[in-house]
């Protein structure tokens, strides 16, 4: 068996809630870098760059307010797209894989892949 290519940060080890939630929360930081449009850092890059002062109080998020909106709601809403693919393919987790997950919040390195599969095909529906 593969050991995975995620793991969570902090993780609490043996937690009574179900796989897929467990699945979900050690593949976010993951999910979160491939969800992230290439295009959604300049805007990050932009919004963090100018300094928030009192005399931009009127203009809600400041001057770069909507550029960090944007890159933002990019990756949020991709992120979602993931959620029922982890669910699924958190099914196909073998007892050992569910061990290891439940244990360390380690997932299998095919997971990944099966994940951006299984997103593919509901995309395409």
């Amino acid at each position: 068996m593969s050991v995975g290519v995620a793991r969570a940060k902090n993780w609490v080890p043996n937690r009574p809630v179900q796989d897929s939630r467990l699945a979900w929360e050690a593949a976010v930081p993951e999910l979160r870098r491939r969800a992230n449009p290439w295009w959604a850092v300049p805007l990050r890059i932009l919004g963090a760059a100018v300094p928030m002062g009192p005399r931009h109080k009127h203009v809600p998020g400041g001057p770069t307010g909507y550029a960090r909106e944007i890159g933002q709601e990019a990756s949020g809403g991709r992120l979602k797209q993931f959620a029922i693919p982890v669910d699924v393919v958190s099914e196909r987790l073998s007892p050992d894989e569910r061990r290891l997950l439940r244990a360390e919040g380690e997932l299998p390195d095919w997971f990944f892949d099966a994940v951006e599969e299984e997103r593919r095909v509901r995309k395409n529906r």
